[in-house]
């Protein structure tokens, strides 16, 4: 049997068929795919971090080498910013430890690290 150019043969109509059903998500506001923002590296609307929250974590830990959270630099910038924020955190933990053992002598120089760094950061900031 001799089959014509124009006509499909099973294995064609099956992949047809898979490939209609096995469509890609697209963004109901801005009508962005998956592909296309995977392409452009960024999504085109809010709804598409709904749309495609599904995706994000791939997403991510391909972008990231394996991990699951950004480890990138911070812009120089914001670097001191992001340092001080996070030892005033940290100071502030120990100093809620230091009262809750009724170590006041000690919170007070704690306390008073904190109150440096917030000063030293408005001053910076101004």
């Amino acid at each position: 049997m001799k089959y014509n150019d124009d006509e499909f043969t099973m294995n064609q109509l099956l992949k047809h068929l898979l490939r209609e059903e096995q469509t890609e998500p697209v963004c109901p506001d801005c009508g962005l795919t998956l592909r296309e923002a995977l392409h452009i590296g960024k999504f085109g609307c809010h709804t598409c971090y709904s749309t495609f929250s599904e995706y994000v974590p791939q997403i991510v830990e391909r972008v990231q080498a394996g991990n699951h959270k950004h480890v990138g630099q911070a812009p120089l910038k914001s670097a001191e910013k992001i340092q001080r924020k996070k030892r005033i955190e940290e100071l502030g933990v120990k100093l809620q430890e230091l009262v809750e053992e009724q170590a006041f002598e000690e919170a007070v120089i704690v306390r008073d690290e904190i109150k440096a760094l917030k000063e030293r950061g408005e001053s910076d900031a101004g």
